[in-house]
């Protein structure tokens, strides 16, 4: 399901216009409130971007634009039927929305955040967005994912003279992305939270992914902040491109202190659903000892990205009450990324459906088996193929699931694709091995093989509707009651 893109209020004068999209823009006067890129939206007073895809092509909406009320309409060839709305004519329309938001970010002055990495962006983006809060800032974080050249921009205009801070996940899946995005961001603080395989199939190998990945390190202006995930030798690698004054790293390892502050993950424990137990060393204050509902290792990197960005902002520590609130917030967190989900016959599963990548299936796969073991239950893993890998594709599958059996699952159903490839080594080692062909197989032989009080990881590439898996196990169990 498509991200809903969030409204937005953006003003902008015909010199403004002009001077962001250097377009043609010979009859406008007065101003237009909010940018728009759906025809179908109320567009009273605001600006049409007729947007071109592979699929799509919004200069054909134009005339239903018009008869939404929009006042103008961003196109880059002569239409027709624009009503009482004024044309603005520009060379790209995708380049002057990003143009707009660019102009829009600069003029409006607060502090901005951008989040890269190929894991765990949108659990960081919106655990820092809750500390932020919690510290007093108004931050502006919509939910969704909103991190390609249409949501980032869309995500910028939607900030307004009452936020004080903006966050935003700045995603790629082919080379150039992530420096585009971040020309447009310009933020004043970039976290980078791991460089690992993903969509590799645009991307290139590891080295390309790192290059790629980087360009956010290497945008960053002088008087900016750097704060990347210290356990990553690619991502310290990073740093000796970038050009920001404050340079600070966060987990496990101590190679955190070396990079001037370090927020230092000195433990974490499992409390089941209730979350993790976290202990974080600091540069100023005490240590700090929390309960977040954020699971595992990836939520203790989460919270220690968001540590250092909020004091970084706020030149100070933040209190332990602060933090307290910061993990109560409801907006920590987005479903489908380790969502914990506890049936009533004791089984837990973990809605991971978002996406998938080697990476953060190793990572999950260690919280489910942490969640296993504190609760005395089975280890069942439902995977789906990771899409996107290219020529990567088979090997990935295969070490993959030779790293599976050391989790020693008690069962093993994948779905998918070269997801079958999952199932090698697991079998080799006479585990329980399952495979289907989608979802709905998937659903079957879970549905035959689970028992109660199992813990349940769920996780696969978007295409395949893991959700589905989830839903039907849900569904299950309302029928059975």
């Amino acid at each position: 399901m498509a991200s809903i893109i969030p409204p937005n209020q953006a003003r902008f004068t015909r010199h403004e216009l002009v001077q962001a999209t250097r377009g043609s823009c010979p009859a406008f006067e007065g101003h237009t409130v909010g940018v728009w890129t759906d025809s179908r939206a109320d567009l009273s007073g605001g600006i049409f971007l007729a947007l071109r895809g592979e699929r799509f092509d919004g200069h054909r909406f134009v005339a239903a634009a018009a008869r939404q009320g929009a006042k103008l309409v961003v196109v880059e060839e002569p239409v027709t039927d624009t009503g009482s709305a004024s044309v603005l004519r520009v060379a790209s329309t995708r380049q002057a929305l990003a143009d707009l938001a660019r102009f829009h970010r600069q003029r409006w002055g607060g502090a901005v955040v951008g989040v890269a990495g190929s894991v765990g962006k949108t659990t960081t983006r919106t655990a820092i967005a809750a500390v932020a809060g919690a510290a007093g800032r108004s931050v502006h974080c919509p939910a969704g994912n909103l991190n390609n050249a249409i949501g980032v921009p869309m995500v910028l205009l939607g900030l307004t003279e009452r936020h004080t801070l903006g966050v935003v996940e700045l995603g790629t899946s082919g080379p150039g992305e992530i420096e585009l995005l971040t020309g447009i961001a310009d933020p004043d603080v970039g976290v980078l939270t791991r460089v690992a395989l993903e969509h590799s199939e645009g991307l290139g190998d590891l080295d390309a992914i790192e290059h790629e990945e980087g360009a956010l390190l290497r945008g960053l202006r002088p008087e900016a902040a750097a704060v990347v995930n210290a356990d990553d030798q690619r991502c310290v690698r990073l740093l000796s491109s970038c050009r920001a004054g404050r340079r600070l790293g966060f987990g496990l390892s101590q190679l955190a202190s070396r990079l001037g502050a370090s927020y230092r993950i000195l433990d974490h424990e499992s409390l089941s659903v209730r979350g993790t137990r976290v202990r974080i060393e600091r540069p100023e204050g005490a240590p700090l000892d929390v309960q977040s509902p954020l699971l595992g290792l990836p939520g203790a990197y989460a919270l220690g990205a968001a540590l250092a960005v909020t004091e970084a902002l706020l030149g100070g520590p933040l209190s332990s009450e602060q933090v307290a609130a910061a993990l109560r917030s409801p907006a920590l967190g987005e479903p489908g990324r380790l969502t914990p989900i506890e049936l009533s016959d004791g089984t837990l599963v973990l809605d991971d459906t978002y996406n998938s990548s080697p990476a953060s299936v190793r990572s999950s796969v260690l919280v489910a088996r942490e969640l296993a073991e504190r609760r005395g239950g089975r280890l069942v893993l439902v995977l789906g193929e990771m899409r996107e890998l290219g020529s990567l594709s088979a090997l990935a599958h295969r070490e993959l699931g030779q790293d599976l059996v050391a989790a020693a699952p008690a069962l093993v159903v994948a779905f998918g694709g070269d997801a079958k490839l999952l199932l090698e080594a697991p079998s080799s080692h006479s585990l329980p091995a399952h495979f289907a062909d989608d979802a709905g197989g998937a659903l079957d032989i879970l549905r035959t093989e689970r028992r109660p009080g199992d813990v349940i990881l769920v996780k696969a590439s978007r295409g395949l509707r893991a959700e589905r898996i989830v839903e039907g196990l849900r569904a299950s169990e309302s029928r059975a009651s």
